[in-house]
Formats: C-alpha cells, structure tokens, sequence
C-alpha cells in the first residue's frame, strides 16, 4: 500500500489554551455562541464601567455645584450681616428723634438676613444636604439680629444718640460680628472641603481613566485569547482531516487524523478515520481478488485455448463424421479410440460426376465453382441424416462410408437409400448450370466388404481414411454406372435382399475376374 511522507513526519502539536477548548465536550455552535456571548459580555461590562465613573463623576461635579452655591449663600450671609453692621453704625450720626434712612436700611438688612438664612435651611433640608451643626448656631444668632435692630429703632425715636451708640456696640456689632464669623468660618470650611473633593475627583478620574483604559485592554486581551482558543481549536482540526483525507486521496489507508475535538470536528475525525480503515480493508480485499481474478484469466486463458483446440478439432472432425459423431470423440478427449487403426467390414458410397470434364471445359471457371458447391449443398445434409461418415470430397466426387467409425444397422440399407435421396435431388440442383451440349449427371456405386480404418496426414491436418478392397470396388462400380444410375456389389445386394435387379457382369480395374453388379429396380 502506498505511503504517504507527510504522514511520516511530525505533527506540530496545539498549545494547552487550544488543546483545552478543543477538549470541551461542548457543540462547536455553543463554543462561538460562548465566544461571542462573551465579547459581548466584556463590551456590555465596559459600558456599564463607563457608565459609572460618568455617574460618579456627575454625582461629584453636582456636588461641587452645591458647594459652591453654599459658599455663596454663606458669603451672602457675610455680606448681608456686614452691610446691617455698616448701616447701624451709619445710623449713630442720624439727628435724633427719627429712625434715619441707615437705621431703617440695618433693619431691613437685618430682617433680609432672617429670611436667607432661613430659607438656606430650609434648601439644605429639602435637598438632603449634609446639614452643618453650626447652621442651627447661625440661625439662633440671625433671629437675634432684628431684635437688636427694633431696639435701636425704640431708641433712636426715644431720643438720645449715647443709647443708640452704646446699643450698637454693645449689642448689635457683637451680634453682626458673630455672624460674619460664623458664615465666614462656615464658608471656609465648605470651600475646604471642595477643594479636597475637587482634588479626589480628579484623583477618581486618574482612576476611573486607568480602571477603563485597563479593563478596555484586559477586554481585548480575553476577546483575541479566546478568538485565538476558538479559532485555533476549529482552524487546526479541519487541517489535520483535510490532511488525512488527502493522504487517503493519494492511497494512503493508514492515515488518521489525530483530532482532541469532543465536538463536531472530533466525529467528523473519527468517521474519516473509519472511512480509512474501511477503504484499506476493502483495498486489501480488492487487491485478494485482482490476485484471485489474475488466476482465473490464466485459467480461464488455458480452458478458452483447450476450448479452441477442442473446437478445431471438432470443425476438422465434422468435415468427415456426422456432427454426433465428432461430439462424441471431442468429448471423449485423447483417450478416445474411436478414430484408432482398425479393420472393418464397411459399406462404402462413391459418387461421382458423369459429364464434368466436358462441361468444366465448356463454361467459366465461376460455374463450374457453383455447379459442384449446389451438389455438395445437396449431399452434405442428406450424408448426415443418413447417418453416413463423409471421408472425403474427390473435386467431381465424393466417397461416404457406413458402420464406421461408429458402427450402426444396416449399412447397406442406409447407402442404397442415400443414393437413391442423391440421384432424387440432384437434377434440381444443378438444373441453372445444365446448357445445351455441356450437361452433367450423377453416377453411384455402392460396395461392401473389410477395409482399414484410420487417422492419416500429420500434426497440423488429419483425416479419417478407408483403404482397401470396398472403397476400391466401389470406386469401379462408379465408373461404371452411367448418369443417373446406382450399381451395388453383390456383398451389398445379399444384405438388402429385395428390390434389386442385376445389371450386369463388369470388368473392373484391380479388380480379379468379372464381377456381378445390381441395382434397384
């Protein structure tokens, strides 16, 4: 079986990250939807990452809003006390005996501070706003400040600049002073604090930024690790079976595909893994049988080449035995003995043409080539069903013999009949060829007697023969019969008995003495 050399080196191995995923007893279509549910994932937690550093950092700047807008109320607190302060002292100079348009100022002022004051704590407890304990302080100290300005008004109207002077000092600067303290420290404070907030909120930026940008990266790290895992785990499976069914393309059965996949590709590894196996077994199993079949050519070979020289021999068999009689003998092999040098009493017909030189001289070549196939067309299938063996064709003649080299009944019998059947149907036969002066007939002589039989000739043509006295004397019994008569021997006449009338005494060549011939009446 043909090798493959690629089969032969090594295969470089996944790295564990890609052995592990492929080791997964999971469906390749749940590993990319994991894949995917997993980026989408890291994207959707970076969104919400993003989302709450804006919200914090929305949360921080609303804070430093509220803080500002604190300092300014505190400042507007400072502003507000100072201008009452500034007014009551204006109103020191003021004529007495009236309020004074700087009195009237401070204690507007003052009234106006109650009123923002108030209203800043009722923002801080609408908003829920760290409340500072000393709000509550502030408030007291504002809510003592109209008082202190009434008091003055009483004593402005009352008379008397020393009262007015002695209350501002006393009582209302200290009151003025101790709010501007108080707001001023407040307003410090809370400007402190943003600023230390201002600062973490930069800090938490920095962070949030880092936080991002890192988690941004770690995100694409896992996203192309895990596309890498996946990919790997499919990409590398589908090289190493298309590299076995590749092998196997080329005639390589023994190749595998060495596949750790749990998933679709580690089926589809081990159904091209069996495929291998099954197509080497059955490539072994063609090879047994093209080894099989190349022995059953050769034999074939050899019984079709004893099947042809059988076949010949039959052919050259049929050309002088009946066809039975050639089956017989082919199907008895060489041990057949039929065909084997013997001695006989046979029946033997001679026919032969009466005329044929002559007519032979007279018309074409063509003719006379037709006239002799027409009576050979005749003889042959009457021959055969008389059960007569053809020995041979003599141009002009023929010789057929009875009782060999099968023996049957009444040879004699047969052979008057098939001469008889003969001088029947033969005028027909040559009638296209008869012309005027060129006309031919049909002479028989019939003879019976011992003769030897036997194959003649050589290797390449071989022929069954009859030599001696009856295929002699029915040769001389021929020549002398005239056109359309049959002439027998008295051997052949005693065996028929009936139906015969003698024809004469005949001097006949080779022949001793004169020799008595019969024929039919």
């Amino acid at each position: 079986m043909p090798e493959n050399r690629e089969s032969s080196r090594a295969e470089p191995q996944p790295n564990l990250l890609v052995r592990a995923v492929a080791r997964l007893a999971v469906s390749l279509r749940y590993k990319l939807l994991t894949a995917f549910l997993t980026g989408t994932g890291l994207v959707i937690v970076l969104a919400l990452l993003g989302l709450q550093t804006l919200q914090q950092a929305n949360e921080r700047t609303r804070q430093l809003i509220r803080d500002q807008q604190q300092i300014a109320a505190y400042n507007r607190i400072y502003q507000s006390a100072g201008d009452a302060l500034v007014f009551a002292m204006a109103s020191i100079s003021e004529a007495p005996g009236r309020m004074g348009l700087p009195l009237a100022q401070a204690l507007n002022e003052a009234n106006d501070l109650t009123v923002i004051v108030a209203r800043y704590a009722r923002q801080v407890d609408r908003q829920n706003l760290p409340r500072d304990p000393r709000l509550a302080a502030l408030q007291r100290t504002v809510e003592r400040l109209p008082p202190a300005a009434s008091a003055l008004a009483q004593a402005r109207q009352s008379g008397g600049t020393a009262g007015v002077a002695e209350l501002v000092e006393r009582q209302f600067t200290p009151i003025a002073l101790s709010i501007q303290r108080d707001a001023y420290t407040i307003a410090k404070d809370i400007e402190a604090r943003m600023n230390l907030r201002a600062q973490e909120t930069a800090q938490a930026s920095v962070r949030a930024r880092a936080l991002v940008i890192g988690a941004s990266v770690a995100a694409v790290l896992l996203s192309l690790l895990a596309g890498y895992a996946i990919s790997s785990s499919v990409l590398w499976p589908v090289k190493q079976i298309g590299k076995a069914v590749s092998s196997v393309a080329s005639g390589n059965f023994r190749a595998r595909a060495s596949v750790p996949n749990r998933d679709e590709f580690g089926g589809l590894a081990r159904n091209v893994n069996s495929m291998s196996r099954e197509l080497g077994a059955l490539y072994e199993e063609v090879n047994a049988q093209k080894e099989e079949l190349q022995s059953w050519n050769s034999q074939l070979e050899r019984k079709v080449a004893q099947q042809v020289a059988e076949l010949e021999r039959t052919n050259r068999l049929r050309r002088f035995l009946p066809e039975p009689v050639a089956q017989m003998i082919v199907e008895a092999g060489s041990g057949s003995t039929l065909l084997n040098s013997q001695r006989r009493t046979v029946t033997v017909l001679f026919a032969d043409l009466r005329g044929f030189t002559a007519f032979a001289s007279a018309v074409a070549p063509e003719q006379v080539i037709a006239a002799l196939n027409a009576f050979h067309r005749v003889a042959g299938p009457l021959i055969e069903q008389a059960g007569g063996t053809l020995e041979r064709f003599l141009g002009d003649g023929l010789l057929v013999l009875f009782n060999a080299p099968l023996p049957c009944d009444d040879p004699a019998g047969r052979a008057l009949t098939l001469a008889q059947q003969m001088q029947a149907a033969f005028p027909a036969a040559v009638q296209p060829f008869q012309t005027g002066n060129s006309r031919i007939g049909l002479g028989i002589g019939i003879a019976t007697g011992e003769a030897t039989l036997g194959q003649i000739g050589f290797e390449g043509r071989l022929d069954y023969a009859a030599i001696g006295a009856a295929p002699n004397l029915a040769a001389r019994l021929c020549e002398q019969a005239q056109s359309g008569q049959i002439l027998l021997c008295e051997a052949t006449a005693l065996a028929i008995g009936a139906g015969l009338q003698k024809a004469g005494r005949f001097e006949l060549k080779g022949i001793p003495g004169p020799a008595m011939a019969y024929e039919p009446v």
